[in-house]
């Protein structure tokens, strides 16, 4: 189910009304499968728990001795502010077009950044695609940069819409908004969105939710906090060597803001 165009699909040319792909839909959800078939094999009396939303905020977080000792001897250019304030820094900074890497939490599990290790950008910049292509991603330009959008207003954006806060289906934008968000739209009219709710991801939902404010759009253009070629980003030394050899132009790790 890693086919995210596949599984758009399935909501548009089939019978079924509701869709739900794992956070890991690839080798490591299969193990998590596994070990749900072993314990209902070993507990044939359990039944079936009714499907709901599970974090998929479940890997590693950032060192805080690491953090620490950056906010010591680190850039000069850094600040630690109430988060609040962090918010309206960085929607503001990415309203003026800069691009923002991403850190709050625990690591993602699954194959997709869902706003804990993200870079950011403003979507209504036309160019903004391949001025991440050539300034971070390092990547081929025909490759899309996903939506992150409010619980609330999916269907504004995009047809057939349903919850998706895992990023794993595309679906097709509507006409009437294609022009206002540029950046996330594939040369197919769609876009492979996450929604964003206060429930799993209360901080990066903070964040759209001020960037809303401040433009009037309720999305903001994802990607994976890593360069071609390399994983996402796990540590600060992992998040600090990305972000002084590309062209980044703000580092936020859970209150700590560092420009360059």
């Amino acid at each position: 189910m890693l086919n995210s165009s596949a599984n758009g699909r399935v909501l548009e040319q089939t019978d079924f009304t509701r869709l739900h792909v794992f956070s890991a839909p690839g080798d490591d959800g299969n193990a998590v499968g596994a070990a749900l078939l072993a314990y209902h094999e070993d507990h044939p009396g359990a039944g079936v728990a009714e499907p709901a939303l599970q974090s998929p905020y479940l890997g590693s977080e950032m060192s805080a001795d690491t953090l620490e000792k950056v906010r010591q001897f680190g850039p000069v250019k850094q600040q630690r502010l109430d988060f609040d304030e962090v918010c309206r820094r960085t929607a503001a900074a990415l309203a003026d077009g800069k691009l923002v890497g991403w850190i709050q939490g625990r690591a993602e599990f699954g194959p997709r950044a869902l706003g804990n290790r993200s870079i950011l950008a403003d979507a209504r910049y036309p160019d903004m695609k391949d001025k991440i292509n050539a300034r971070v991603k390092f990547r081929d330009a025909f490759r899309p940069f996903a939506p992150s959008v409010l619980d609330g207003h999916g269907a504004e954006y995009f047809m057939d819409y349903q919850d998706s806060p895992y990023m794993e289906r595309t679906l097709r934008f509507r006409d009437e908004v294609k022009s206002s968000v540029p950046a996330v739209v594939h040369e197919d009219g769609t876009g492979r969105l996450q929604t964003v709710t206060k429930e799993l991801n209360p901080r990066y939902r903070q964040l759209i939710e001020e960037f809303h404010r401040i433009t009037g759009v309720p999305l903001v253009l994802n990607t994976s906090f890593n360069v071609m070629g390399k994983p996402i980003i796990h540590t600060v030394e992992d998040a600090l060597s990305v972000f002084y050899t590309s062209g980044l132009d703000l580092l936020v790790i859970g209150d700590t803001m560092i420009e360059k």
